[in-house]
């Protein structure tokens, strides 16, 4: 018996070194294209995000273009504006460009070396926020909460895809001061802030790609996605509880409710993203293909049309 364990091995080893086998690269198919990220709402003005591929033998992680052109134009094929850039492969177009409710745009960029890419999307009308209902409860630890219920009207007889945050502003002070040379005088030094809110949602229609526990609370979110598919053309109420209000209630902050009627290729790119971010790590994973609508290259290009409901906590 002890005779046979030499031969398992060499099959073994012939076995493993026939099933090898040397695969090819195309130089076409490794080439770095051109990446594009602009995500757009009627309330910004246009920016674009410019980068190129990193090929599977490169050792670069990222890398951005920063000698681009970058025009967007309107469904006729007028020029809208020219982006310029600003540093770090950012774009942005001159103060008071911005998207327009239901318009189709298409982005095109160029770059020395590079394939021009170009991708179009429909920036859809807006959907009002007609309603919001409110209510502070206590949770089981005792801290206070606040239940929030929003009313919109989806358009009937077509796909509507949404996402919905809950912004907070305010001014954070530094206890310690400066020197303020101008004024001639020692200044708390003071920093502007607007970040998302942590919010619960068990509606049935909203996706749970990008949820996470959170506090006791099993679906929290930083932004909610849901499509109309279960309730096209209703008057539809979205109830969603603000987990943190308790830190915020007593600090005299604003902020926005803010319902993004996007397009579908918006959606299914957060959609996909968010899957993509669940499997970074893990090799047992299926891997996820990160959605693009970028002709020749890769990336996004997708609008929405924002409304919002101010509140103050």
């Amino acid at each position: 018996m002890k005779n046979l364990l030499p031969v398992f091995l060499i099959l073994s080893a012939l076995t493993l070194s026939n099933c090898t086998k040397e695969i090819e690269f195309d130089e076409q198919d490794i080439a770095p294209r051109i990446v594009v990220n602009s995500l757009f709402t009627n309330d910004s003005i246009w920016s674009a995000h410019i980068s190129r591929s990193v090929g599977v033998l490169e050792t670069t992680s990222y890398t951005t273009i920063d000698n681009a052109s970058v025009n967007i134009f309107d469904d006729n094929a007028n020029l809208v504006t020219t982006l310029t850039h600003q540093g770090d492969g950012l774009y942005t177009s001159p103060t008071g460009v911005s998207p327009q409710p239901n318009q189709s745009y298409t982005i095109e960029a160029s770059a020395s070396g590079y394939e021009s890419v170009n991708a179009t999307n429909s920036i859809p009308s807006a959907v009002p926020i007609y309603q919001l209902d409110t209510v502070t409860s206590t949770n089981n630890d005792g801290e206070t909460i606040l239940e929030a219920t929003i009313t919109f009207q989806d358009p009937p007889n077509i796909s509507n895809y949404y996402m919905l945050e809950v912004l907070v502003t305010g001014t954070w002070i530094n206890n310690e001061l400066e020197w303020d040379p101008v004024a001639n005088e020692w200044v708390a030094d003071t920093i502007e802030f607007r970040e998302p809110l942590q919010i619960s949602c068990d509606d049935i229609n909203v996706e749970t790609v990008n949820r996470f526990n959170f506090g006791g609370f099993e679906n929290t979110f930083l932004y909610l996605m849901l499509k109309d598919q279960n309730f096209d053309g209703e008057n539809y109420a979205l109830t969603f509880t603000v987990i943190n209000y308790a830190e915020l209630k007593d600090m005299d902050l604003f902020g926005e409710i803010r319902l993004v009627n996007t397009s579908e290729e918006y959606f299914n790119y957060l959609k996909s993203f968010n899957l993509y971010q669940r499997t970074i790590g893990n090799p047992f994973a299926t891997p996820v293909q990160v959605y693009s609508n970028v002709n020749n290259g890769m990336g996004i290009f997708a609008g929405g049309t924002l409304t919002y409901w101010n509140v103050q906590f």
